[in-house]
């Protein structure tokens, strides 16, 4: 009896030693798939309505998960579209056109190595503009960030 409970003991202090010295690959908390961003397209669109006409400038914004394993969680993708300069063609109008920041959230989840497209969406002035420049960030603070240039052709 003593020689198998010392045989247990010396086998269990010999595994503990020369066993597995890492556990098993788990990712670190707060890290998470590695979302950047793809390609980003501009559409102007024209909607007749009364009285005048409303021009929208569409913004495809393509967010991709280039991790090989972990899939983004539904709502776990927020991409945040900033205007940063406006160049209009003379006359300059009397109102200032600002816009506000914009927010995005991808409500599907994105799978490994898998890109989703987000949309946004701007009313444009009646005024003719040149250029806008934008800057869009994907899950602020830390994520991908871009700057885009939009001109009117």
């Amino acid at each position: 009896m003593r020689n198998k409970i010392f045989l247990s003991f010396l086998i269990f202090i010999f595994s503990a030693f020369i066993g597995p010295q890492k556990g098993l690959s788990q990712p670190a908390p707060g890290e998470g798939p590695d979302i950047k961003f793809g390609e980003i397209t501009f559409r102007v669109r024209e909607i007749q309505s009364s009285p005048s006409p409303l021009k929208i400038l569409e913004i495809y914004v393509e967010v991709l998960n280039k991790s090989r394993r972990m899939a983004a969680p539904p709502n776990s993708v927020k991409a945040v579209l900033s205007q940063k300069e406006v160049v209009f063609e003379d006359p300059k109008p009397a109102d200032e056109f600002t816009l506000t920041p914009q927010e995005a959230n991808l409500s599907v989840p994105l799978p490994p190595l898998t890109g989703r497209v987000l949309v946004f969406g701007i009313n444009l002035p009646k005024e003719k503009i040149e250029s806008i420049t934008f800057e869009i960030q994907v899950n602020p603070p830390d994520g991908d960030r871009k700057t885009v240039k939009w001109e009117e052709r």
